[in-house]
């Protein structure tokens, strides 16, 4: 059989799938003629098949040589550059396979992918294009396009991008699965995880779209059903770290906080730089109250891309906790307001070993920040600090200050002195509280909307109705934000006065705090407000809770005036309001005043 014959043979065999066979007959013709172009394309394209992607490298360039010509070389290389994750290289062998031949549809469609993947979004829009011209039934083609749209914050555009290659191919995974993507950005999640049911039906085996699957379950709670899918994920690839990562979130997220600690660690012996394997343990770490290791696992989280707009240079060092007196600190309150609130506690230990305490927060902490007598001086976050001489991310004090506060007790690793904030003194007090009357009680019902969680902390108004019909307490709202309008749906003569139309900032909510006596609120600043000002505050948790208020217990060993009361299962406020109402008839009973009832 001459050359020529084996060579028909061979494409026979490899387009009939019989690649094993095709690839001995280009093997032979090899061995007969080792720069017979087309063998070494083809064989290429199977070595590549077959997972050998270094040797199919070394057939196609050794084509793309000797036929600078022939585009289907090029091409096959841009392909299996691009399976290995060498980008850059892949984009340039399609480009000069599609100079060649620019009539390849599914070539445009390729070097689209290979664009999205290297974040250059407008140019796959460019190569889709071209695609779509070439061949607008090509469904893969509408993925990207899709992929490009959703990427570039076009929402709309993409569904639409991806709605087509359905209606092309209503069995196209990738298209379902990016569905999904759209529906978890708007936290559309029931939605999401119906097109990933459909993807994982098609695809089975795909490690990203099994890892999708859960996190969609894991934010509709279902958690047992989402460590399945993380499992399905790992089986299909041992090493896949986000999958990892996130099936210890979700057993903390069960309160199986052990087995999370115990996960997260396996998954650093295999992969020990993760930052965020590194951030999630130190989640656990700290619920269960290894507050050492904790603290000390938490400054991963500068490396997690969620930290990387935190990140601040300001050209001095970074303070490590040794005294330094005559020296100036910046203190930077990187995260939430609540967060701030907490650990201000630090800073009364922080002047001990300071000369200069400067604080860099947002606006709405600056006055009561300003009341803080070891504080110096405030400044608003991102503006540019006076001269200072070291820094320090508010969050990182219970690490720095570890040799201060570490022992082997939970209660003796937290400075709980309280009150350690206050209200600045020239605030009138609204008439609307002081009035003498019963037993005065605030409530917040909702965080800020732009919080991690927020629809699951917050809790509807509406739950708060069984507790105004107890005698002799004056109901007053605290809350702020959008969620102060449910005020507005409540039935005629709820009786809840409304204080914070007042509010301007949180010293203004602090001055309201102490005139009260009792604070209800979910899990936002307000609760740790009226912890600093030691002042009596039920915590009303959504389950699972922030990982500083721990698993299960109604104390806080940062707040000691702090009772919680937690959802019996996740999202049941009817279960924890039974709870709450007769707790609070008893509060009435023993702090009632009688001569002012």
């Amino acid at each position: 059989m001459s050359i020529d014959q084996k060579l028909r043979a061979a494409v026979g065999l490899h387009q009939a799938g019989n690649l094993a066979d095709a690839g001995e007959l280009y093997q032979e013709i090899l061995i007969e003629e080792p720069n017979q172009v087309d063998a070494l394309n083809l064989l290429g394209v199977i070595l590549n098949t077959a997972g050998k992607t270094d040797a199919a490298l070394t057939l196609l360039e050794r084509a793309c040589t000797l036929a600078p010509e022939f585009a289907a070389p090029f091409v096959n290389m841009g392909n299996a550059l691009q399976s290995v994750g060498r980008l850059t290289e892949a984009i340039d062998a399609l480009q000069k396979g599609l100079v060649l031949a620019p009539e390849q549809a599914e070539t445009w469609n390729n070097l689209a992918s290979a664009l999205n993947i290297e974040g250059r979004h407008n140019e796959a829009i460019t190569a889709c294009t071209q695609s779509l011209t070439l061949a607008p039934q090509l469904g893969a083609a509408h993925v990207n396009m899709g992929n490009a749209l959703l990427a570039l914050g076009n929402k709309n555009e993409a569904e639409h991008a991806f709605e087509k290659a359905l209606k092309l191919d209503p069995a196209d995974s990738n298209a379902f699965f990016n569905l999904g993507n759209i529906k978890m950005q708007v936290a559309q999640f029931e939605e999401a995880h119906s097109y990933y049911s459909r993807a994982v039906a098609l695809d089975s085996c795909n490690p990203e779209k099994l890892y999708n699957l859960g996190n969609a379950r894991q934010a509709l709670d279902r958690y047992e059903d989402a460590i399945a899918a993380y499992d399905a994920s790992l089986t299909v690839r041992p090493g896949y770290v986000d999958a990892q990562c996130n099936r210890g979130a979700t057993l903390q997220m069960m309160g199986q906080i052990e087995p999370a600690i115990q996960s997260l660690r396996a998954a650093i012996e295999i992969e020990p730089n993760s930052a965020d394997l590194h951030w999630n343990l130190s989640l656990a770490l700290l619920e269960k109250g290894e507050m050492a290791e904790g603290w000390a696992e938490y400054e991963w989280r500068w490396r997690t891309p969620a930290f990387t707009d935190k990140a601040r240079d300001f050209g001095v060092p970074s303070w490590q906790g040794e005294p330094q007196l005559g020296k100036t600190l910046l203190i930077t309150a990187e995260q939430g307001f609540g967060d701030a609130i907490r650990f201000a506690r630090y800073l009364t230990h922080v002047k001990k070993l300071m000369g200069r305490i400067i604080v860099e927060c947002r606006p709405p902490l600056i006055r009561l920040f300003q009341e803080i007598a070891e504080v110096d001086a405030t400044i608003q976050y991102g503006n540019a600090p006076p001269q200072i001489d070291l820094t320090c991310p508010m969050m990182s004090l219970a690490h720095v200050l570890k040799d201060n506060f570490i022992n082997v007790k939970l209660n003796e690793t937290i400075p709980a002195e309280t009150p350690y904030l206050s209200a600045p003194a020239t605030i009138v007090p609204s008439t609307l509280i002081s009035q003498p009357g019963r037993l005065k009680v605030g409530l917040v019902w909702a965080g800020s909307p732009s919080r991690a969680e927020a629809h699951k902390r917050s809790c509807p108004l509406i739950n708060f109705l069984p507790l105004l019909n107890i005698d002799n307490i004056n109901f007053f709202s605290l809350q702020v934000g959008p969620s102060q309008a449910e005020l507005d749906s409540m039935p005629e003569h709820h009786g809840i006065i409304d204080l914070a139309n007042d509010f301007s900032d949180f010293a203004d909510t602090a001055n309201a705090i102490l005139a009260m006596d009792l604070i209800i609120t979910v899990d936002t600043a307000v609760l740790h407000l009226a912890g600093a000002l030691a002042k009596p505050a039920w915590g009303v948790m959504s389950r699972p809770t922030g990982f500083l208020w721990q698993t299960d217990r109604q104390d806080s060993p940062w707040y000691s005036t702090v009772r919680l009361f937690r959802q019996p299962t996740p999202g049941d406020w009817a279960g924890l309001f039974s709870q709450l109402r007769p707790a609070l008839k008893d509060f009435v009973e023993r702090h009632s005043r009688p001569d002012d009832v």
